[in-house]
């Protein structure tokens, strides 16, 4: 994306403003490094999504701090958090982690003891957008 930026530049006793064209850089690919990191989920609940996305071979950072905030579980390579429904009344959470490119998805406990089956779907079609938009 192209971008028109005005420059100030002093040329001899004038300040004179000029175009100048600015390219929006691409953010790098992130690279993660492959741990076990399963003990460090703190609820059941978290295991077993971990569990289940690790099977799947996506690779999850439990308890990833972005800023000031911490991230339950993170898929790094596709931006994506998913975060416990208790923190989604925190907005300024939301949009901080919304501006640097984060997909964000809630959960809640309850319903993830039961029906697993609807979360993993939801971080499925946000990675197979995500893998859409490389190709």
């Amino acid at each position: 994306m192209l971008k028109i930026k005005w420059k100030t530049q002093k040329l001899f006793f004038l300040k004179v403003s000029l175009p100048r064209l600015a390219t929006r850089r691409k953010k790098p690919p992130y690279l993660v490094p492959v741990n076990l990191e399963e003990h460090k989920c703190k609820k059941e609940c978290e295991r077993k999504l971990y569990q289940a996305l690790f099977s799947q071979n996506y690779y999850v950072t439990p308890y990833l701090e972005c800023g000031r905030f911490v991230i339950n579980l993170a898929l790094i390579p596709f931006r994506i958090a998913v975060i416990d429904e208790k923190q989604a009344g925190d907005e300024k959470f939301e949009r901080a982690l919304k501006k640097d490119g984060w997909t964000v998805i809630y959960y809640n406990e309850e319903e993830l003891n039961e029906n697993l089956k609807s979360t993993l779907l939801q971080i499925q079609q946000e990675a197979s957008s995500y893998r859409q938009l490389l190709s």
